[in-house]
């Protein structure tokens, strides 16, 4: 049977402890801690990391009893973190109030630990930290070379593991970044046609489950190709985002707001009535008439229809929101038609026709 502290327990935990990624990196940093603690025979281990002038103590297995926690900073000068990264290598020290070199350095008057064994951890060309094993009695015979190999092999795991671990979220930010442009509009940080389709096809399911309904407007800036054909792109750019801001901060926090294309914007009002949703597109083109980027007042046309599942049977979300932007756009074509700067709802486009 192997000793636990031999070369060959040390490489097979350590291997049990680098398959052990589902548990999470805390959970091996501190097991790997704990295997050094058996193989050196010492009784504190830390992994930290440099910071400015700080020692910061990023994991640490102690005895009961001992005040030292993740996340506690000591100054860097009086710490053996100072000791070892100036060796650029291991240091191991049995005895530090005998040794001539190390008797009277800071770290030794400040923590009094006798017993030493220490390596740098680097990351990226530069020096992150050390991982170290200490004990305040000397230690019982010497360091020894099979001890530095153990503890390179840990120092090696901690660096590939750092690296791989920032190349990690590096990828999990691309994949942020990739489905946020997939999903929003780049010039006014909304929702693009593909997210408001994300959305709305969730929003439709839910209200058919809850019997709930809502209302879906289309406003439509007034004369756009007119301000980029007069003031240019760029501003026809700043005044769609002013839009966007102006339609968000009108809307409460469950409502939504997608750019649709070019000039248009869909709005969703779920759980809200007619006359809650008329309210809102009011504020809303008030809000948008105060935009100060034109030298005259912006003005926009909006066309709303309602939807209302009290009564409804399984619904195809889907064909719901084609039908319910085919609506509000009907609507949106009449506002335009009667001179823009208006309001007008599907419901009494369909009350007027249905009089003659």
């Amino acid at each position: 049977m192997l000793s636990p502290s031999s070369s060959e327990a040390v490489i097979r935990r350590l291997y049990q402890i680098t398959q052990d990624y589902k548990q999470g990196f805390d959970h091996q940093i501190t097991e790997l801690i704990r295997m050094g603690l058996t193989r050196f025979n010492l009784d504190i281990g830390i992994l930290s990391h440099i910071e400015g002038k700080h020692y910061v103590i990023d994991h640490c297995v102690v005895p009961d009893g001992l005040e030292l926690h993740q996340g506690d900073k000591f100054n860097f000068d009086s710490t053996y973190c100072a000791i070892t990264c100036k060796a650029k290598a291991p240091v191991a020290i049995e005895h530090m109030g005998e040794d001539d070199r190390y008797a009277s350095h800071p770290a030794y008057q400040e923590f009094g630990l006798e017993s030493y064994i220490g390596i740098p951890i680097c990351f990226e060309d530069e020096v992150y930290g050390t991982l170290n094993f200490s004990s305040a009695i000397p230690y019982s015979r010497k360091f020894a070379d099979v001890d530095i190999d153990a503890l390179q092999l840990m120092a090696s795991w901690i660096e590939v593991e750092l690296i791989r671990r920032k190349q990690e979220q590096q990828l999990e930010d691309l994949n942020r970044k990739l489905k946020f442009q997939a999903y929003y509009d780049s010039l006014t940080n909304i929702p693009n046609r593909r997210g408001m389709f994300q959305h709305m096809m969730k929003e439709l399911k839910r209200l058919n489950r809850s019997n709930s309904k809502g209302s879906l407007s289309l406003l439509d800036i007034d004369f756009f190709k007119k301000v980029n054909d007069t003031y240019g792109h760029s501003v026809g750019d700043a005044v769609l985002k002013e839009v966007a801001t102006k339609i968000s901060d009108a809307l409460r926090e469950y409502d939504y707001v997608a750019r649709l294309g070019g000039e248009e914007f869909v709005i969703w009002f779920p759980d809200a009535d007619d006359s809650a949703n008329l309210e809102a597109c009011r504020r809303i083109m008030e809000s948008i008439g105060t935009i100060e980027q034109l030298p005259e007042p912006l003005t926009v046309s909006i066309g709303s229809c309602q939807l209302d599942c009290k009564n409804c049977n399984t619904i195809d979300a889907a064909e719901v929101l084609a039908e319910l932007l085919e609506k509000a756009d009907q609507a949106l074509y009449h506002a335009k038609a009667a001179g823009r700067n208006r309001l007008v709802r599907y419901e009494d486009i369909v009350e007027t026709q249905n009089e003659y």
